[in-house]
């Protein structure tokens, strides 16, 4: 006798069966996007922080080597004047025509540089945190980046030698 009720289709159990199997499939695949999402998003967060780190390194490290005189650090720390000569490149990229001064300052999230007695003007933009100390003729410097993992304590130490001073003292000046 043939079974007039089994001729089509899938019974309840089969798409109870493959219901699961989809659903644990989905399940993965959500998991998945949201572990690579994340790590994408640390990844852009750090090479923000590293751009940071970089362009802060570039700027300070120009200005401090070839200044002939030793940086003036504010009593806490917040800003420094450098003493720039005639004919080298400012903080704001252009060539001095006289001696010049540049202070560095934080100012919000930004880090600011006044050439004399002008407007300070924006350099870069991503700092939480910006120091500075004097050590002998080493400048330390600590800057902190927008979202720096918490592994490198909230900032970077960058120290500088200032390069023309010591040189000076070396050979007296010649």
């Amino acid at each position: 006798m043939i079974s007039i009720y089994r001729t089509r289709g899938y019974t309840l159990v089969e798409l109870m069966v493959a219901l699961a199997a989809g659903a644990f499939l989905l399940a993965g695949v959500s998991l998945s996007y949201s572990a690579i999402k994340g790590t994408i998003l640390v990844g852009k967060e750090l090479e923000n922080a590293q751009e940071v780190i970089r362009y802060t390194s570039k700027v300070f490290t120009r200005s401090i080597k070839q200044t002939p005189k030793l940086p003036e650090i504010a009593a806490d720390g917040s800003t420094i004047t450098i003493y720039q000569p005639a004919g080298v490149i400012t903080c704001d990229g252009s060539v001095s025509a006289a001696d010049v001064t540049e202070v560095y300052s934080l100012a919000g999230n930004s880090l600011m540089c006044a050439l004399d007695a002008a407007p300070a003007q924006r350099l870069l933009t991503g700092i939480t945190q910006l120091s500075f100390s004097l050590n002998n003729n080493v400048v330390t410097i600590n800057v902190g980046p927008e979202n720096l993992p918490s592994q490198f304590g909230g900032a970077i130490i960058v120290d500088i030698a200032v390069s023309n001073v010591i040189l000076n003292n070396a050979f007296g000046g010649v």
